[in-house]
């Protein structure tokens, strides 16, 4: 990023003072000195020294010299410049640093200046060719007696300079002349009265080059000025497009610009009609084969003085049909980056010709800054915001209770869920997790995403069911400013957000159809579009989708789309209702108990028989988020070491917290579960005991028949083959008779 530095605050400082001196008419001798001082601490250097270009004779002559030695490369010395190796920098402007210049001279040993700064003890030199409007008047020289002493940020520097150095000292040179021209005048209008004509056309000419050299440096200030006045870049470009308006006479300038590694681009211009002028934001058009693309390519300028005669472009036949006739596009560079274009349009041929193309270089450059800091300015608003709306998922997560690497249960069929997560967690393919409300199914998915290679960045939650179905489409993929009624600026999807994370789809049976294709897009082709946009935006996001509908029989029936439903079932995960894996009550109740006496306050280590026999016979249509909740509430209203259960919480009913019915309430005889497996045997017993007694009651009262409606199995509302799961973990023998 561009900022203001103390060197840019000198050239500040520069620029005002001999824009002064040009108003007070300094000599040439006088601007030169205020110049070296000035260049003392911006670069630098042992020795400087301005040469002018005298012509008809094309001759370079030393006419000012500082050094911190002895000269031996003095005033007045004069070389030709066809044939030096000056003569290409005079023709392109461009700077020349030399980092050995004893090794230069051993390559060009005729070069005699090289030889005498060489003497005078000077290793290093940087050469800066001085042009005026476009035409050379001199070069300017830093030597230093450091070898490698200048760099590339010392040319730029300069050649920034140089164009207000060169002007000022044209303008000294040129009132020198002027000066000579009305001493000369003078004598000869003595002798004869028709060069008083004379006198006075030259006096115009040379009153209206300096008009146009303080026009033009002004404006450079002001431009200045303008352009590191704002961070807004529409503001930004619509000040330096009225500055150049006023100072080119031109009817269009335009802006393009081109992010990163995209391959389009994207603009704005401002269109001038007399006193009026009319805002056009230039839609994103594709980069190859246009003249923005030729531009940014060759870093040069495209000039076409006649778009009658000339359409090389797509653009150039655009801009002819609507009634242009002439063009202008410079390349836009910041930190030796093409980011943009500047296009400067006339309804009339030939107009380039009329315009100072050195000055909208100059003009570029700093526009160039002005819009480097307003998309670093903009990048950090876009990066605050983003994090801004990561930190509300964080901050969700924080709020919410996860055991990501214990899912709760040793049954079979928990056992099959851990062994597919620990087989999926590691790829990237999508995972559909089905199963009915409250068994757990966003625990799963955050495993999954914590297992995963992801489990650094985030993973977005969206619950379909809860979203509006006119709103969730700009919420799954963003929208673009003036979308909809209300979208009054760019906003970043869920999508966006989970890029290099997970997102999950809870409820996905719940989104509409028109939003089932964008979503099968994403999962075919891992890019999104804004809602109101074109732009395609590649993610990298896992997605695990979730739903307690059978969503093949949704995809049968024709409400919910077959080819998404495929796309999703990649990896299904089946949890199983509680009712099908009772065994794993008990530690789901051990769980629940520790975490809110955590957060109670309380000490809960037992439970009464009879609570657990109500726990282990309901079917939990609500599952274990059921379960929580019983526990919850019995936490409230329990008192002492042993949790309080009411039965009929179980059928919907409401008990009051003082029912004498509490089944948590048992006299002294009656028996408790101890939740701790160190509890004293007795009276106290262990979940498992309790367990065991149960399945050698119910085994006993079927007469050790396990299968069957009249089977252990049925009584105790379990599958015969859990019963025979638990009775090898109980070490309860399979035989007819059970005492």
């Amino acid at each position: 990023m561009c900022v203001l530095s103390s060197d840019s605050l000198s050239y500040e400082r520069l620029v005002e003072r001999m824009l002064r001196q040009l108003n007070m008419g300094h000599g040439l001798d006088e601007l030169l000195a205020s110049v070296f001082d000035h260049l003392a601490d911006l670069v630098p250097s042992n020795r400087i020294a301005v040469a002018l270009l005298e012509e008809p004779a094309r001759v370079l002559r030393l006419v000012a010299c500082r050094s911190d030695g002895e000269l031996m490369l003095k005033i007045g010395y004069a070389a030709r410049v066809e044939g030096s190796t000056l003569a290409p920098l005079l023709e392109t402007g461009e700077p020349r640093i030399i980092s050995d210049l004893q090794e230069y001279l051993r390559h060009k040993p005729g070069s005699s200046s090289t030889e005498l700064i060489v003497r005078e003890g000077m290793r290093s030199s940087l050469t800066l060719p001085l042009l005026a409007d476009g035409k050379p008047i001199g070069v300017l020289f830093f030597s230093s007696r450091e070898k490698s002493r200048y760099k590339k940020r010392h040319a730029e520097l300069l050649g920034r300079l140089a164009s207000p150095i060169a002007i000022g000292v044209e303008k000294s040179r040129l009132i020198g002349q002027l000066q000579q021209t009305n001493e000369e005048l003078a004598r000869a209008n003595s002798a004869k009265d028709d060069f008083l004509d004379t006198l006075r056309n030259e006096v115009d000419k040379q009153t209206e080059q300096l008009r146009r050299s303080e026009a033009r440096y002004r404006l450079l200030v002001e431009m200045g000025q303008v352009v590191n006045s704002s961070l807004d870049m529409r503001e930004v470009f619509r000040h330096a497009a009225v500055q150049i308006r006023k100072t080119l006479g031109c009817d269009r300038v335009s802006l393009l610009l081109v992010a990163g590694e995209e391959t389009t681009r994207h603009g704005f211009a401002l269109e001038f009609n007399g006193d009026r002028d009319r805002w056009a934001d230039i839609p994103t058009q594709t980069l190859p084969g246009s003249a923005f693309d030729w531009v940014m390519q060759h870093r040069v300028p495209q000039v076409v003085r006649s778009l009658k005669e000339l359409q090389a472009f797509p653009e150039d036949r655009r801009l002819f049909e609507v009634g242009y006739r002439s063009k202008v596009y410079l390349p836009l560079l910041s930190r030796d980056q093409s980011v943009g274009v500047l296009g400067i349009v006339s309804r009339h041929e030939h107009q380039p010709d009329h315009w100072d193309l050195e000055l909208l270089r100059e003009l570029c450059s700093q526009l160039s800054i002005a819009l480097d800091n307003a998309s670093a300015y903009s990048e950090i608003d876009r990066l605050r915001t983003e994090l801004e709306q990561q930190n509300v998922y964080l901050r969700d997560e924080i709020r919410t209770d996860h055991d990501f690497g214990n899912i709760i249960g040793d049954s079979p069929a928990m056992r099959q869920v851990r062994v597919a997560v620990e087989q999926v967690a590691l790829t990237d393919s999508t995972v559909l997790i089905l199963g009915e409300t409250g068994t757990g199914k966003e625990l799963v998915a955050r495993a999954i995403h914590d297992g995963s290679a992801r489990r650094d960045n985030l993973m977005v939650k969206v619950n379909c069911a809860s979203l509006a179905p006119s709103l969730i489409a700009s919420e799954l993929f963003g929208h673009e400013a003036g979308a909809f009624t209300g979208a009054t600026e760019r906003r970043r999807g869920r999508f966006e957000l989970s890029h290099h994370g997970s997102i999950f789809l809870d409820e996905i049976s719940e989104v509409p159809a028109e939003t089932q294709v964008m979503l099968l897009r994403v999962l075919q082709e891992r890019v999104i579009e804004r809602v109101g946009g074109s732009e395609p935006i590649d993610v990298d996001t896992r997605v695990i989708a979730a739903s307690n509908r059978n969503l093949k029989t949704a995809a049968e029936e024709g409400r919910f789309r077959e080819d998404l439903y495929y796309r999703l079932n990649v990896f299904p995960i089946v949890i199983p209702p509680l009712r099908e894996r009772r065994e794993d009550i008990p530690a789901l109740l051990n769980h629940f108990v520790a975490r809110f006496s955590a957060r109670m306050n309380k000490s809960i280590t037992r439970v009464d028989r009879r609570g657990m026999e109500v726990l282990m016979q309901y079917d939990w249509p609500g599952n274990v988020r059921e379960l929580e909740n019983i526990v919850e509430r019995s936490m409230i209203i329990s008192r002492g070491d042993t949790l309080s259960l009411d039965a009929s919480w179980l059928s919907g009913g409401v008990a009051s917290p003082v029912n004498e019915n509490l089944v948590g309430h048992a006299s002294s005889t009656d028996e408790t579960v101890s939740l701790s497996s160190g509890a004293p045997h007795g009276t106290h017993r262990t979940l498992l005991e309790i367990e065991r007694q149960a399945i050698l009651d119910a085994l006993a009262r079927c007469d050790g028949k396990v299968y069957g409606g009249d089977g252990a199995a049925a009584a105790l509302g379990l599958k015969p083959t859990t019963l025979y799961g638990k009775m090898r973990k109980l070490k309860i023998k399979t035989r007819r008779k059970h005492e």
